[in-house]
């Protein structure tokens, strides 16, 4: 018996009607025709018919009926149409994701698939010249899952544990309380700065991982709205040990999440994902400016974001008067 499921045939259904009616069994039938016996309980349950009696319940004509009817899925008129195909593209080119724009097409009563069917429909463009996952935030031809990876950590002294932080930084009922990570890319590093409440991003490139250098450069990126910042976390990384340091000059409580636990600074974890559109880690830094960097920031920081009613960063921080943009 083969273990890969595949379609019945007509043939196969006849076959399975003629030793139904003989009285064999399923697992019989399954050896007979060479499938699995999965294969032969799942089209018995589907397409017999309910209202009929013995031996007339499944009927090889019947089945191959009802397998085709339920096969045939017409393509949504909103995937065909135009205008829809149009907006999609210009949004995609504008480095919006498809939950963005089915959102907040939504919003602005615009006709819009849904964020899956806008997922599906750019899967299914593999013929087209233009290949659309290149404008997907991981660029992934494919869906696929994330694994996940351990790696030692050298503890660093004097930390503070995010069990220690206070319980409204958790709760994100104020704007102020920031994440910080750092992101590779060849000839250099990018130190990144994610405000919880409203998901702004600050970033900055550097020549290289260590201490004083990340020491200064999160410096100079908080210091113009250090009145504003309440508290700093970040992960075990050892390029973070100088926090005493960047503590004293800033003023600002420094905290260290848990080892192997990224779902605790989630926001600034999602937010390098969205970076690496733009930088993967093979792009030379070398070829980028800061003022190239900055742009990057700015784009990120007025897209419209699934957590804030997709509203963007900028946008929430407008509204609500806080002054966190450099």
């Amino acid at each position: 018996m083969t273990s890969n499921y595949q379609h019945l045939s007509q043939g196969q259904r006849y076959q399975i009607e003629a030793l139904k009616t003989t009285g064999h069994k399923q697992s019989e039938i399954a050896a007979v025709i060479g499938v699995n016996k999965s294969t032969i309980s799942r089209e018995l349950s589907r397409n017999s018919t309910q209202s009929a009696k013995p031996p007339d319940k499944y009927k090889a004509k019947n089945a191959q009926i009802l397998s085709a009817k339920r096969s045939y899925v017409p393509d949504s008129p909103k995937s065909t149409n135009t205008a829809i195909q149009r907006r999609i593209k210009w949004l995609l080119r504008c480095d919006w994701s498809p939950q963005q724009i089915a959102e907040t097409c939504a919003n602005r009563l615009l006709p819009m698939l849904s964020a899956e069917g806008i997922y599906l429909w750019i899967y299914s463009q593999n013929r087209h010249p233009i290949d659309y996952t290149a404008y997907l935030r991981r660029h992934h031809r494919k869906r696929r899952k994330r694994k996940l990876t351990n790696q030692p950590r050298t503890i660093i002294k004097n930390r503070v544990s995010i069990h220690d932080r206070p319980q409204i930084v958790a709760e994100q009922l104020r704007f102020g309380d920031v994440e910080t990570d750092l992101i590779k890319c060849q000839n250099g590093y990018i130190v990144t700065i994610t405000e919880r409440k409203s998901l702004l991003n600050l970033i900055c490139k550097i020549p290289n991982k260590e201490a004083a250098t990340i020491q200064k450069a999160i410096i100079e990126t908080l210091e113009p709205i250090k009145a504003s910042i309440y508290t700093i976390t970040s992960d075990n990384g050892t390029e973070f040990a100088n926090h005493e340091a960047i503590t004293k000059e800033l003023g600002i409580p420094w905290y260290f999440a848990d080892p192997y636990k990224s779902q605790q600074r989630g926001a600034n974890e999602n937010q390098n994902g969205l970076i690496r559109q733009y930088l993967k880690r093979d792009t030379d830094l070398n070829l980028y400016t800061n003022i190239q960097i900055k742009h990057i920031q700015n784009k990120l920081n007025n897209r419209p974001r699934k957590k804030n009613n997709f509203l963007s960063p900028n946008k929430i921080l407008s509204l609500q008067c806080v002054a966190l943009v450099t």
